[in-house]
């Protein structure tokens, strides 16, 4: 304590009013409007987002902050692509020359090849704004980078139109997305709404369930 304040509490409420993508900056009571981010990462995700969400830890936050600490010192571009009664909402990291699109991505380790979310999220970007080519870049934690190049593709647009579609149907009705398991469930807060913890003690040895239990001797 320092005086009559929580230093603790002050500064768990300064992560809680910086907690939240500068990407999601949209109605989350309009389900005629979707981000590409929520259409192109889990769609459970983004559904309990939206209609029930967990507080993020203290590690997730801070990692939130560095990652849109990166982007706000860019140029940040809002846009969108309306389809029939649907609005894919998209935020570009930076335009370059009015003709390439950025988008920067903060992660523990290089990737040897992109992320399918990454991707569908930057083409989305290239159709919002009618550019052809983007570029993916990936920054590790020492300052490491690679980047990958990619030029505008009518079928992973449809892919980000379709499951941006489910995802709104899916709040319009208040029912929850089927399971998608990913490399990212095990850090999901979400987790255990998809997948038990529980632990139960085992019936059976390795060596019974392979056929090499040992013969117990008599005498």
């Amino acid at each position: 304590m320092l005086g009559d304040r929580d230093i603790k509490r002050m500064i768990e409420k300064t992560f809680e009013e910086a907690d939240g993508d500068i990407y999601t900056n949209l109605n989350k009571s309009d389900p005629s409007i979707i981000h590409a981010l929520e259409a192109s990462r889990c769609t459970r995700l983004s559904y309990y987002e939206r209609k029930d969400p967990l507080p993020s830890d203290n590690a997730t936050k801070i990692s939130i902050l560095l990652k849109n600490g990166i982007r706000r010192s860019f140029n940040n571009v809002n846009g969108e692509y309306k389809v029939d009664n649907l609005t894919l909402g998209v935020t570009a990291d930076v335009i370059s020359n009015d003709e390439f699109i950025l988008r920067f991505e903060v992660v523990s380790s290089l990737p040897e090849i992109p992320h399918p979310r990454d991707l569908l999220y930057l083409n989305a970007c290239l159709f919002a704004f009618n550019k052809t080519e983007g570029i993916l870049i990936y920054i590790a934690g020492k300052g490491e980078t690679v980047q990958f190049s990619i030029t505008k593709n009518n079928r992973m647009f449809e892919e980000i139109i379709r499951r941006a579609r489910i995802l709104s149907m899916l709040l319009r009705e208040s029912k929850v997305p089927v399971v998608e398991p990913c490399d990212l469930c095990l850090q999901c807060k979400y987790y255990e709404r998809c997948y038990s913890r529980q632990k139960k003690p085992s019936n059976f040895s390795l060596e019974s369930l392979l056929g090499f239990e040992k013969k117990k001797s008599s005498g």
